[in-house]
């Protein structure tokens, strides 16, 4: 997947970064409050417009209060984590996002804020690409062909991409020993990410905009 090329850092001093996403967004002492940490003093301001439960169908009817109203510079898009798995299992009360209805959503978020938001700077994550312990049991590989998906609109939309699927898949490879009995080893809970999985994200994150 192509990734527009960088003369420099993505972001530069005085840009607003806003984070959209689901509840790994929204978490207090989550990845954004790491970024934070690490570009705030370089006069970057960062914006938490994670919400837990949301996915691709809901961010985009709050497009505009959540990101377009806030002005910001440059959005970081990550989604992925709960449309990967509604309609199944617990969740199979909802409508199922397919990965290309997921794909499609993602480029619409782009497209609607820089049509209407003139906003120029776009990152996708995508989500790391299997669920631990309990959840993978129950779920196997499903999330890899949303991470097909993120890569597919960061691709088409010429987005930053931050390859979260590949940093954890060889980080995993190559601490598998460090299996919690559970099988917990970037998650608390098999999804949501723990201290460890946080760092490693945000450090992906800034490893991708070349801002370390």
């Amino acid at each position: 997947m192509s990734v527009p090329e960088m003369d420099g850092p993505w972001l530069q001093s005085g840009d607003v970064l806003l984070c959209f996403g689901d509840s790994l967004t929204a978490a207090g002492d989550g990845y954004v409050k790491m970024l934070q940490e690490n570009l705030e003093p370089r006069g970057i301001r960062i914006i938490n417009a994670g919400l837990g439960g949301d996915k691709t169908p809901a961010a985009l009817t709050r497009l505009k209060s959540d990101v377009l109203d806030r002005k910001p510079t440059a959005v970081s898009i990550f989604f992925g984590n709960n449309d990967a798995i509604i309609g199944r299992g617990i969740w199979r009360d909802e409508p199922v996002i397919s990965p290309l209805t997921f794909e499609e959503n993602l480029k619409w978020i782009v497209h609607l804020c820089r049509l209407h938001g003139g906003i120029r700077k776009f990152s996708i994550c995508t989500i790391t690409s299997r669920h631990e312990g309990k959840l993978y049991s129950d779920f196997g590989d499903i999330r890899r062909e949303y991470c097909l998906a993120a890569r597919r609109a960061a691709d088409a939309m010429n987005t930053c991409l931050v390859p979260l699927d590949a940093v954890f898949d060889e980080l995993r490879e190559k601490n598998y020993a460090k299996l919690s009995p559970e099988g917990l080893l970037y998650t608390r809970d098999g999804l949501h990410l723990n201290a460890e999985g946080n760092r490693i994200a945000a450090d992906a994150m800034l490893r991708a905009w070349h801002m370390i």
